[in-house]
């Protein structure tokens, strides 16, 4: 899936957007996406896509959208954990990414995708997506 993207981006022109949940796990998930993945290294080149960005969930979306507290999940250990690795990652450093990160450990929360369908079922797509679009609200 990754080498036909960076193809259709490659090839076409096409922008590549990742939409994932806010989580670290998201967070991860756009890395290898962007930068390739550390366990395939010498793949990385080939599959990576360096201009990618990241449209998924914000730490600050549920703010901005609105979305009930309750829809929110506590971070466990493990969250907590691998948002304090992943913010060591070199690809990580920029202050966007480390104030994402950083905002996501202090309220303790994260948010899946569906959190969104909370709103309405069409939400992320009629409202949502188009609205991050158009402002061009991603993380780079």
């Amino acid at each position: 899936m990754r080498r036909l993207a960076r193809r259709l981006h490659d090839d076409y022109k096409l922008p590549v957007y990742v939409l994932v949940d806010n989580d670290p796990w998201g967070y991860y998930i756009y890395s290898v996406i962007k930068q390739g993945s550390i366990n395939l290294a010498f793949e990385s080149m080939r599959m990576a896509i360096p201009d990618a960005k990241f449209l998924g969930l914000s730490s600050r979306d549920p703010q901005t959208h609105r979305l009930p507290r309750n829809v929110g999940i506590k971070l466990n250990d493990k969250d907590i954990a691998r948002a304090k690795e992943i913010k060591g990652y070199p690809w990580f450093q920029k202050k966007e990414w480390q104030s994402e990160i950083d905002f996501m450990l202090k309220s303790g929360l994260k948010y899946e995708l569906d959190a969104l369908a909370n709103k309405d079922f069409r939400y992320m797509t009629k409202e949502y997506l188009p609205r991050k679009l158009k402002d061009k609200d991603w993380l780079d």
